[in-house]
């Protein structure tokens, strides 16, 4: 149920759910897979979510990211400022600190050198952030922005010299660190993320794999029921992933797995794709494609700067040696191969023998 930046807001409702507001982060994906691995469900969304979302969704804590604009520039990340209202407990990483210490009143401001790289910054441990740390952590930091004046109503939980590290405010469960967490050069980040997450959230932690495979397998006898599924298989982790799901949740006859083999696989590859199938117990049909990859052809604009160029059929792709040609040539015969599959399979309704189709 990941990517929903990209796919929009998640509506799976096996349990708890964590959001995160990317404000741009480069960190993004990484602050996602570290929540998971505590096994709690992520979702990153972009920062302007509406809080109605967010409520509506029922996560049950917010991690606002980092991001390489400042509070105060012009163009700065919009966001809906009911999120730090909301009752939700939020953890602001980097430009999600200075955010919150923005909207409640404090100041940030630009610093003449900035911190990038590993420091020591020393923490108060009594905070529920800090919960069983030493004092002193080793973190990342990377910024050039920093808080001036701590917001009212908010506490000062660690500093890097005299550069504020961390801020918090225990009765709104409202927390902001100018250091990365999530990424390995903080230490102890992990740790701090736990304690935010299940110390300060709530969260139990049951996101665990056999969740999220009997959620899998559950959405994929909803949407599918009675029919029939073509699954193209190239033999990497994506798609024998998905064929082993699609082999737990469908009977035999539902799952037809296909392996086009282009011509271009490594030695044998195509043939241990199938034994790795037939292991999980999937049977797998390998079509042997590599005449109409060999003598594919394909269009291409005469001027790639000009996407309403006049288009030339390029040479066949044995007698090609542009890279981009190549390219071109093999993603569109691949597309046809499928395309001719498929037409083949809507007319037969059966598995057949698909080497006539392509002899």
């Amino acid at each position: 149920m990941n990517g929903a930046h990209i796919n929009g807001l998640s509506d799976s409702a096996i349990g708890e759910k964590v959001a995160i507001l990317d404000a741009g982060a480069q960190y993004g994906k990484v602050i996602d897979r570290r929540v998971r691995e505590l096994c709690v469900e992520s979702d990153l969304l972009p920062l302007h979510t509406p809080v109605v979302d967010l409520l509506k969704n029922g996560y049950k804590a917010l991690i606002v990211s980092g991001g390489p604009k400042s509070v105060f520039a012009a163009d700065a990340e919009k966001h809906d400022p009911d999120i730090f209202n909301c009752g939700l407990p939020v953890l602001g990483i980097c430009y999600g600190l200075q955010l919150i210490n923005k909207v409640f009143g404090g100041t940030v401001v630009k610093n003449d050198v900035r911190e990038d790289g590993q420091f020591t910054v020393r923490v108060d441990t009594k905070s529920p952030l800090f919960k069983g740390l030493q004092a002193e952590q080793n973190v990342l930091l990377t910024h050039g922005d920093s808080i001036m004046t701590v917001a009212s109503g908010f506490e000062t939980v660690a500093t890097s010299g005299n550069i504020v590290a961390a801020i918090s405010n225990e009765k709104k469960k409202i927390y902001g660190v100018q250091f990365h967490p999530e990424v390995d050069l903080s230490e102890n980040g992990r740790a701090m993320l736990r304690n935010f997450l299940f110390d300060v959230a709530g969260c139990k932690g049951d996101y665990t794999i056999s969740c999220r495979q009997q959620s899998c397998i559950d959405e994929i006898r909803s949407v599918v029921r009675q029919h029939k599924v073509l699954m193209l298989v190239s033999g990497g982790v994506d798609s024998t992933v998905c064929a082993a799901l699609l082999h737990k949740a469908l009977s035999d006859n539902q799952v037809i797995a296909v392996h086009i083999d282009n011509g271009f696989m490594r030695k044998s590859e195509s043939a241990e794709v199938e034994t790795s199938l037939k292991k999980l117990g999937l049977k797998l049909k390998v079509i042997n494609a590599c005449h109409q990859f060999y003598n594919g052809t394909t269009a291409v604009p005469t001027d790639r700067s000009d996407p309403c160029a006049p288009k030339r059929i390029t040479k066949m792709l044995n007698m090609t040696t542009n890279p981009e040609d190549k390219r071109k040539i093999i993603g569109d015969t691949f597309m046809k191969v499928s395309e001719t599959l498929r037409a083949f399979l809507g007319k037969s309704g059966i598995f057949g023998d698909f080497e006539d189709v392509f002899s």
